[in-house]
């Protein structure tokens, strides 16, 4: 038994109301006079009442009130569910990359639809059902119902996605399925009692393990290495606790350049370096032999061409304007680069548009360029600034860098930053590195990209000043740094990114969107003129917008979904039981309102006090009422 809404207990101190009323008015005297006599003074009894009188009045309206604060209070029971009548189960369905796998012919997926459809089938009439799903969050695909039609609908269009399942998004979907009288977890791992410790004690959880084998190799990650100069390497890892042979291809653009077939030991991992290229472009990575999962065996990397670009940089520090120069032409050894102090330089003066221009505690409006990256921006933006709804505070503090979830931006331990200053992203921004001040648990934007029509625009709020990005000690910086040019000057019609992060493509109107498996929608623009994806599947898209194509290659590894041999290790947890041993045995339970219970005793109550003082009046008359 418990409450819905404890809060309303409060209202029991109307019962102690009722019962000093009662102690009170009883523990008085009545003396009955006559009218005659109502301004003359009448002498006090003597003796004085030593025992409360407390009349079967009091207990009827005590109950009553107790019956009605119990009721407004939402006093409830766990009563068994009976088959038919209010029964729902929740079928509740990892949707995770692992699910994917393939053993013997099927997938893990295609095991947990082939379940649920037989629970479906077997339920008896009346019983409802709700699918919800989870990977990277949970959504309830269909909503608690009767029409099963719609229920087996919805289990057949499930798809496995290229991303790892979380067990905030597994806790999120138990949540979702708490109201239910059952609930069915398909799964191919078993659950952490951390991630199902909200349904325990409330709701049954019956888990549905799927089997499949360990027989998988993925690509861990691609470099291609220095067009021209340096060789690039592959990583690749046998997962399986057997030895296993993989085909590897290596393409780019169209040209094979590697080609061989592979012999790994058990849980081996492999560098295979390949090149070096003779030219930049989309470089691709293929293993051709089939394996349990398909996602983790394509991985695409643009290697950037070196073509003759210009850059500006812009410092009032010419130490600074040396370091990010260096930093530049290491990027891109081709790049023509200017550098110039802000108070001496003038936008009409520049001969040529620049393919990216650096300002460092400055901001000069008029510069014509494709991308900008603020470093260390001023408090102080002018309104010509394209840079709507970034504010930027004029305090400078110390904080410490944590990467942004889903960042390729990896720290082995904590790195101090001297001087940032504080940053308000717009809409349009988003993070790539974030960090905490000192005496503060929340977190602050470091480093943001955003894409909108009039460019690309990168920000990273800390200072580089004394030699930050050469400090052998804070080479978290210069990561940073590095990889958001290499955003910034990346080619504008090809993307390569992880799967589950968001893409924003920049469009006038609308969108067509064409996804790995063939299927297409359609995406209207926001009010920054740009189209928001979420990958969530392994390989390329295509973003039309009239004439415009933008080409997005989305690449999934993750070394705790790609590892089945772990899964298949574990032991199996045992078979829930069918729908006619359950009914047979325990039920689950489920939650019962009383409330229409108290209020009938409250007004039976209020019904017998009414009948016990008509009675009184009749006998003694009104006086005694």
């Amino acid at each position: 038994m418990g409450f819905l809404n404890p809060i309303n207990l409060l209202w029991a101190v109307a019962l102690v109301i009722l019962a000093l009323i009662y102690l009170r008015s009883r523990s008085r005297p009545t003396i009955s006079v006559s009218s005659l006599m109502l301004f003359d003074e009448v002498a006090a009894p003597v003796t004085r009442v030593r025992h409360v009188r407390i009349d079967p009045l009091f207990w009827l309206e005590l109950a009553a009130l107790s019956a009605l604060v119990l009721a407004v209070a939402g006093l409830y029971a766990m009563v068994p569910a009976h088959a038919g009548r209010g029964r729902s189960h929740a079928l509740v369905f990892d949707l995770g990359a692992g699910m994917g796998a393939r053993f013997e012919g099927r997938s893990g997926l295609e095991e947990a639809r082939k379940q649920a459809l037989k629970l479906v089938d077997a339920a008896p009439p009346g019983d409802e059902f709700s699918v919800i799903t989870y990977a990277l969050e949970a959504q309830v695909t269909v909503p608690q119902t009767q029409n099963l039609d719609a229920v087996r609908n919805a289990i057949h269009t499930l798809q496995p996605l290229a991303v790892a399942a979380h067990a905030s998004a597994l806790s999120a979907a138990i949540m979702r399925g708490r109201g239910s009288s059952e609930i069915e977890l398909f799964t191919d791992r078993a659950p952490s009692a951390r991630a199902t410790g909200d349904a325990r004690g409330t709701t049954p959880l019956h888990l549905h393990r799927t089997e499949h084998g360990d027989d998988n190799v993925a690509i861990v990650s691609l470099d291609p290495g220095a067009v021209g100069s340096s060789r690039g390497r592959a990583v690749l890892r046998n997962f399986s606790n057997k030895p296993r042979l993989a085909e590897f291809q290596v393409k780019a653009e169209d040209r094979e350049v590697f080609h061989n077939t592979l012999m790994f030991a058990p849980r081996e991992q492999m560098v295979v370096p390949f090149g070096p290229l003779s030219a930049g472009g989309l470089i691709s990575a293929h293993i051709l032999t089939p394996d349990a999962i398909e996602a983790d065996n394509q991985h695409w990397v643009y290697a950037p061409a070196h073509q003759a670009g210009h850059a500006l940089v812009l410092s009032a520090d010419s130490a600074v304007r040396d370091d990010l120069a260096r930093v530049l032409l290491a990027i891109n050894p081709d790049l023509q680069i200017e550098t110039a102090d802000p108070a001496q330089f003038s936008p009409q003066k520049a001969g040529h548009p620049f393919d990216l221009a650096v300002m460092h505690d400055c901001y000069m409006p008029g510069i014509s360029t494709a991308s900008m990256l603020l470093i260390f921006p001023p408090p102080v933006v002018p309104p010509a600034a394209r840079i709507p709804g970034l504010t930027v505070s004029p305090e400078n503090l110390p904080v410490l860098m944590k990467p942004a979830r889903d960042e390729p931006f990896s720290m082995g331990q904590s790195t101090i930053l001297p001087a940032a200053r504080g940053l308000r992203l717009p809409e349009w921004m988003d993070p790539l590195l974030q960090g905490t001040t000192p005496g503060d648990s929340d977190l602050v934007p470091l480093a943001a990209i955003g894409r909108i029509p009039s460019g690309r625009i990168g920000v990273i709020a800390f200072d580089v000043r004394n030699r930050l990005l050469l400090d052998a000690d804070r080479l978290d910086a210069l990561v940073v740094t590095i990889n958001l040019v290499k955003q910034l000057t990346a080619p504008a019609d090809i993307q390569v990114v992880a799967t589950g992060s968001y893409v924003d493509i920049p469009v006038a109107g609308s969108a067509i969107v064409t996804a790995p498996d063939g299927s297409r929608t359609q995406a209207q623009a926001d009010k920054w003129s740009r189209v928001r994806i979420r990958p969530l599947q392994s390989g390329h898209y295509a973003i039309e917008s009239g004439t415009r194509i933008v080409e997005v290659y989305a690449n999934y590894f993750d070394a705790s979904e790609s590892d089945l041999a772990l899964v298949a290790a574990a032991t199996a947890s045992p078979a829930p039981a069918r729908f006619a041993e359950r009914l047979s045995s325990h039920g689950p339970r489920q939650v019962q309102p009383l409330m229409a219970l108290l209020a009938g005793l409250a007004m039976i109550a209020f019904l017998v006090e009414s009948v016990v003082l008509i009675r009184h009046s009749a006998l003694w008359g009104a006086a005694h009422v």
